[in-house]
C-alpha cells in the first residue's frame, strides 16, 4: 500500500489510517503480534463502558468527541478483521468442511441495548462541534454498527477456528445472515479516498465511518448468533479468510508452533524440505574444505599489471611460436586424412562381400 495519495481536492491522504496493513511475515509468535495490536489498537480506544462513564460524568465538550471515540472502540473491535481477514457471506452448504484457510468466528451472548440507549442520549444532549448535519449522519453509522454488534470485543480472538473445529461443538454461536443481498450498499475505494469537508477532523472521522460500515456490508437488523449445529444448508454465515498468503503462513505457524522459515516436514521423507531462498539472502555455495574460491577480479587485474612489467616477445619468438602453431595444423590435418583413407577401405572391402 502507498504511504499516501493526493485525492482530486489536492490534500494529502494516508491510507494506513483507515486501511491498516500489517507485514505478517515479520511475526514468530502470536505474542509479537499482539504487541503491535495493542500499540495501534487497544491503548488508543475507550471500552463502551468508558464511553457511557465520559458521557454521565458529561466529560465530553461536544458531539465530535463523542463520535471519535466511538469511531476507536469499533476499530478495536474489528482489530482482527481488519488486519487479518476478509469477511464473505456464504450458503452454508457451500462452505468447506476440511480446509485449514476458512474459519468461523465464534461469539458469545451480548446485549449492548442499555449501552447504546446511554449513548444515544449523551451524545443528544451535547452541542454540534462544527457540522450538526455531518456529525449527526456519522453517528447514524457508527451507532448502527455499535448496536448490531455481536461481541464486547475483549473475548473475540486473533485465530479464529476453522469449520471443521467450530462443528466440534455445535453450541458454537456464529453469525447467521437471515438475508443477504450480494448488491447491499457499501463504498468503495475512492469513496473513502476522495471525501473532503473543511474540517480535516471530519474529514477523517468520515473515512473511518465508510470502513467500519463496510465490515459489516449486509443488513445488519437481519442478523442472528445461532448454534453451528442447528444452522440448515441454505442459512447464510460469515466466512472469514485470510487476507493474504502472508497472513495464512502466519496463521498455520502459530498453530503448528514452527518459526517462521523453519523446513516443512513432510511424512514418508527422511529429512525435511530445504527452505527457499529469502530475498536479500546470501545464494553462494558454501567453500569446501581445501577449495578457495575463483576471484576473478583480482586475477584479472594480476595479469593486467604482469603484463605491464614484462617486456613484449622479441620477432624470432612471436615467429618460432607461429612456425609451432603452423605445424600443430599440419598434424592435425595429417591424422584427419589417414582417418578418412581407412574408412574408405572398410567401406569398399564391405562392398565386395558375398
Amino acid at each position: 500500500m502507498k504511504p499516501f495519495v493526493v485525492n482530486r481536492y489536492g490534500r494529502i491522504v494516508f491510507p494506513f489510517n483507515f486501511f491498516p496493513e500489517l507485514d505478517f511475515s515479520v511475526f514468530e509468535t502470536l505474542e509479537q503480534f499482539a504487541a503491535v495490536i495493542k500499540r495501534d489498537f487497544e491503548e488508543k480506544a475507550p471500552t463502551e463502558t468508558d464511553i457511557v462513564a465520559r458521557v454521565e460524568s458529561r466529560a465530553y465538550r461536544g458531539r465530535y468527541e463523542v463520535l471519535r471515540d466511538l469511531a476507536l472502540n469499533l476499530f478495536w473491535v474489528n482489530r482482527y478483521a481488519m488486519t487479518m481477514y476478509e469477511k464473505r457471506p456464504t450458503r452454508w452448504k457451500d462452505v468447506a468442511r476440511h480446509r485449514d484457510n476458512l474459519f468461523l468466528p465464534v461469539f458469545k451472548p451480548w446485549d449492548g441495548a442499555e449501552l447504546t440507549a446511554a449513548i444515544q442520549a449523551g451524545y443528544r444532549a451535547l452541542p454540534p462541534t462544527w457540522d450538526e448535519g455531518t456529525e449527526d449522519k456519522l453517528f447514524r453509522i457508527l451507532l448502527d454498527v455499535f448496536r448490531h454488534k455481536k461481541g464486547a470485543g475483549a473475548e473475540l480472538p486473533a485465530l479464529k477456528p476453522t469449520v471443521g473445529e467450530i462443528l466440534a461443538n455445535p453450541g458454537n454461536l456464529t453469525y447467521h445472515l437471515l438475508a443477504y443481498d450480494p448488491d447491499y450498499p457499501g463504498y468503495t475505494w475512492d469513496d473513502i479516498i476522495e471525501t473532503s469537508h473543511r474540517v480535516p477532523e471530519l474529514e477523517a472521522l468520515t473515512r473511518q465511518a465508510m470502513v467500519l460500515h463496510n465490515q459489516y456490508r449486509w443488513d445488519r437488523e437481519k442478523t442472528r448468533l445461532t448454534e453451528v449445529g442447528k444452522l440448515h444448508d441454505d442459512d447464510f454465515v460469515v466466512v472469514f479468510r485470510p487476507r493474504n498468503e502472508d497472513v495464512l503462513q502466519f496463521i498455520r505457524r502459530v498453530r503448528g508452533g514452527r518459526r517462521s522459515g523453519e523446513p516443512v516436514r513432510v511424512e514418508g521423507l527422511r529429512r525435511p524440505l530445504a527452505r527457499l531462498a529469502e530475498p536479500g539472502r546470501d545464494r553462494r555455495r558454501p567453500e569446501r574444505a581445501g577449495q578457495r574460491p575463483a576471484r576473478v577480479r583480482e586475477r584479472v587485474q594480476a595479469e593486467g599489471q604482469g603484463r605491464q612489467h614484462h617486456p613484449s616477445p622479441s620477432p624470432a619468438r612471436e615467429t618460432g611460436a607461429a612456425h609451432g602453431a603452423t605445424s600443430s595444423a599440419a598434424c592435425l590435418l595429417a591424422r584427419r586424412a589417414s582417418r578418412g583413407r581407412s574408412q574408405a577401405l572398410l567401406n569398399s572391402a564391405g562392398s565386395h562381400e558375398p
